[in-house]
This record gives C-alpha cells, structure tokens and sequence, in this order.
C-alpha cells in the first residue's frame, strides 16, 4: 500500500547511512518532509544529496546532533522548533556499537558513552520534543532494539552497573541499552496513553553493513561480518518497518508494541515487562539527562 505523508514531517537520527538513510529515501518518496538528524555534517551532507536524488524531493532537511552530548540534544531541539511548527513522526535510529572500547567511556555529561547515544540521549531527545509531539497529533514515536536481545533471554537492567561499573564489554554495553529502550518504549506508550501520540519499538534483525563502515575493526572481526552479510537483510528491506511504523494507518492507534522485519507484533525479554524495573529505570534515566521533576 503507498502511503502519503504529505504536510507531515519526520525527525530520523543517524539517517546519513544504513537503515536511517534508507527509511529517509522512502519516507521522502511518501511525500514527508524529513529532517536528517547526523552527528557529521560532512556525511550528512552527503547523505542529504543522497535522499534528495533518489526521493525526487527537495523536501529534505539536514540538522547536526549528537545523541551522546546532551548539550548537542539541547540545541538541537531548540533549533528544531524556531524552524519547524509541528512533528509527526520522531525515528530514535542513531545507535552506538563501538567494537574498540576496551572500557567505559564517559560523555561530557559523566554517561557511559553506549548508554548515552543508545538510551540517555533518546530519552532526552524525546522529553524535549514531546510537548510538540503532542500538539501534533496523531503522532508517532519510534524507538529501535535489536534482534541479538535474543540471545540473552535473561538480560535484566543492572542497576549497579549500569555505566559498566562493576564489569564492561562493547557487547554488554549495547545490548543493555537496547534492552533499557524496549522498557523506556513500554513505560513512555503507558504514559502517553490517551493523547494520541504512539510509542512503538522496531527490533531490528540482521543487516547488511556496507565494508567501507568496518574498515576501523580488526581483520578476524571483518570476517565475522562478510559471514552475517550473508544471512542478512539490506537495509532497504529493515527500513520497510520504520516506513510502516510511521505512516500505516491501521497502526495509529496502536502503541507500546515490539515490531520485527516483517511488521508482526513479537515478544521481547521477558524481564523487559517487569513495571517496578520501568520506573526505576525511569528515575534513573531522569537523573542521567538532568531532568527536573
């Protein structure tokens, strides 16, 4: 089914490549104005030129932010709404998986540097955006996990290690701020019930990462990715699921939902349920991103 978005517009964040860029160029060929949210103006530029020519739209917005400073959030926002009247659509696409970190990293803001970009900064993002979220309803929220969640069915929120205190690994590092984004998802839709802004999490499968973005990693860990290119999806196809997440009209009043690649409803860990670990993770989230109460 084509949609039309047209007189909407959508904010995706780390849309200067992959998924991101993808759903960009679909969501421009729907009609909608969209914001391309990069960390790098240099690439976002380039992306920008990108979307523009193979959307056929002139309706295309680059703006800098970087989801791991919270000042860089801050201004962002503020820009966002001396140029823009209303948001529909907000895409929480910007993700950090950085393979180098031997150890936790802390932001400028005292953040763990995973956390920041993958949870903090979304929540945050999200805070100061939500009140224009709502003076244009119906409008969506869409926040991303990963299908890896799977392999760590018993994964919970660690409270005491929250930044890697206790014990830290890339890996570890990601998946638990991918698991704290499923919870904010739930406890968000909860509290934006009734006011015609949805919240819904798409859990992205494997995809295929161009090789010019793995030059950075060692040669055995390049490997291991020519071997997951094999049994992935492009990104064209993942963005499929933002596309729809943002402008079908049967799921507009559908929120707190967990979405895979083929637009189904699918469980997700089960502690990620757990409502007394939602709001502490809440609280907490609150305290990391200097929001007052």
């Amino acid at each position: 089914m084509a949609y039309n978005l047209d007189q909407k517009t959508v904010i995706i964040t780390g849309a200067n490549s992959g998924i991101g860029k993808a759903a960009a160029i679909q969501l421009a060929q729907l009609n909608a104005t969209v914001v391309l949210a990069c960390r790098s103006l240099d690439r976002g530029a380039k992306a920008l030129a990108d979307v523009k020519s193979a959307s056929h739209s002139e309706k295309i917005e680059l703006m800098q932010v970087d989801l791991s400073s919270q000042a860089s959030i801050r201004r962002f926002a503020e820009n966002y709404q001396c140029r823009h009247d209303r948001l529909d659509v907000l895409i929480h696409n910007a993700a950090n998986f950085d393979h180098t970190l031997a150890k936790p990293t802390l932001t400028a803001d005292g953040v763990e540097t995973i956390l920041a970009t993958n949870h903090v900064g979304v929540f945050l993002m999200t805070h100061l955006l939500l009140e224009m979220l709502r003076n244009s309803a119906p409008s969506r929220i869409i926040t991303v996990a990963s299908k890896g969640l799977l392999l760590y069915p018993f994964l919970d929120i660690e409270f005491d290690n929250l930044q890697g205190e206790r014990k830290f690994s890339t890996q570890h590092a990601y998946y638990h701020s991918k698991l704290a984004q499923i919870m904010y998802t739930y406890a968000l839709a909860e509290r934006l019930q009734g006011t015609g802004v949805t919240v819904n999490c798409v859990q992205v499968t494997n995809v295929a990462i161009p090789e010019e973005r793995l030059t950075h990693l060692p040669a055995w860990m390049r490997k291991v990715y020519a071997l997951k290119r094999r049994m992935s999806i492009t990104p064209e196809q993942q963005a499929q699921t933002y596309v729809y997440l943002a402008a079908a009209p049967e799921v507009q009043e559908i929120t707190g939902g967990y979405w895979d690649e083929n637009n189904q409803q699918v469980r997700s860990n089960r502690k990620s349920y757990n409502r007394q670990t939602q709001e502490r993770l809440w609280a907490e989230s609150e305290r990391l991103a200097g929001i007052q109460r």
